[in-house]
C-alpha cells in the first residue's frame, strides 16, 4: 500500500512535511479564482457629436486634392519639461483654432510623468498646429503624418443611399396599389428597414466627412525620452536604470504585501486544514 510508506516518510521527515503542506496551501491560494472586474463595459463619447446631424456642421470634406477626400492623422512623441502644462497648452491651442479635445490621459509618477493627448483641428490648420506643438517640446523624438484617400468609399456611400431611396420610392408606389392588410404591413416593414439602412449610411458618410475636416493629432508626452512610444537608441544611463530598479523593487514589495493579505484572509480556510492534518498525524502517532 502507498499510504503506509507515505506515513513513514512523513514521520521521518517532519520538517519537510510541514514545509510541503504550507507550500501546497499557498499554491492553492495563488490559483484560487477571484472575482473579475467587469472592464468590458466602457462608455465611449462620440468625437463628432454622434448620429446624423450632430452638433458640428461639416460642409466641406476636409483635406482634399481637387475633389479627393483624404483623412489625415499625425502622431508626435515629445520630450516636455512640464508634461501637465504642455498637455494643457496642446488642448488650448486646438480649441482656439476651432478644434476640440478627443481624449487626455496623464499618469504622474513623481519620477517620470507621461501623458497622451488626442485632439482634432481643422484640416487647413493641421500643419501649423504641428509646428506650434513642436515649439512646446524640449525635444521632438518622433513625428509623422499619414493620409488615407477615402474618395471612392465616400462616393460609394452616395450611390448606395441613392439606390435605397429609389427602392423606397418603388415600395411606396406599390403600397398605394396594395389592398390586402398583410401586403401593406409587409411593405411598411421593408420601408422601415430601408430607411434604417439609409440612416446608417448617412451616419457613416458624416463620420468620414468630419474625420477629413478635422484631422486627429496624437501627442505623447514625457520628461524621459525612454518613456515615449518612440524608443531612442539604447545607451548606458545610470539614472534611468536606477529608477527602473526602484520601480521593480516596489512592484515586488507590493506583490508580497498582496500575497500576505490573501494568506491572512484565507486563514479561516488553511488554518483549520493544518490543524486537522496535525490532529490526524498525532492520532496515528506520526508526530
Amino acid at each position: 500500500m502507498i499510504l503506509k510508506p507515505l506515513l513513514g516518510w512523513i514521520k521521518a521527515n517532519k520538517l519537510a512535511s510541514w514545509i510541503i503542506a504550507i507550500l501546497a496551501v499557498l499554491l492553492m491560494l495563488t490559483w484560487w479564482p477571484s472575482p473579475a472586474l467587469d472592464s468590458g463595459i466602457r462608455g465611449v463619447a462620440p468625437e463628432f457629436g454622434g448620429g446624423i446631424g450632430g452638433e458640428k456642421d461639416t460642409t466641406g470634406t476636409g483635406s482634399t486634392g481637387g475633389d479627393r477626400v483624404v483623412i489625415e492623422e499625425s502622431a508626435l512623441s515629445l520630450v516636455a519639461g512640464d508634461v501637465s502644462q504642455t498637455a494643457e497648452d496642446i488642448v488650448t491651442y486646438a480649441e482656439k483654432e476651432g478644434g476640440f479635445l478627443v481624449s487626455s490621459e496623464i499618469t504622474s509618477p513623481e519620477e517620470s510623468p507621461v501623458a497622451t493627448v488626442v485632439v482634432r483641428v481643422p484640416s487647413g490648420k493641421l500643419r501649423t498646429a504641428i509646428e506650434y506643438y513642436r515649439t512646446l517640446a524640449v525635444k521632438v523624438a518622433s513625428e509623422n503624418i499619414i493620409g488615407i484617400d477615402v474618395t471612392e468609399e465616400y462616393e460609394d456611400l452616395d450611390s448606395r443611399i441613392e439606390t435605397l431611396e429609389e427602392t423606397i420610392d418603388q415600395f411606396e408606389a406599390i403600397k398605394v396599389k396594395a389592398t390586402k392588410i398583410a401586403d401593406l404591413v409587409s411593405i411598411t416593414e421593408q420601408i422601415i428597414i430601408l430607411r434604417g439602412q439609409i440612416d446608417d449610411l448617412k451616419g457613416t458618410k458624416k463620420f468620414i466627412a468630419d474625420s477629413a475636416a478635422y484631422p486627429k493629432i496624437t501627442a505623447s508626452l514625457a520628461t524621459d525620452e525612454f518613456a515615449l512610444p518612440y524608443q531612442p537608441p539604447e545607451g548606458f544611463r545610470p539614472g534611468v536604470i536606477f529608477k527602473q530598479a526602484v520601480r521593480s523593487l516596489l512592484s515586488g514589495l507590493y506583490a508580497i504585501g498582496e500575497s500576505l493579505i490573501w494568506v491572512g484572509v484565507y486563514a479561516i480556510v488553511w488554518v483549520p486544514l493544518l490543524l486537522i492534518v496535525r490532529y490526524l498525524l498525532k492520532r496515528f502517532k506520526i508526530l
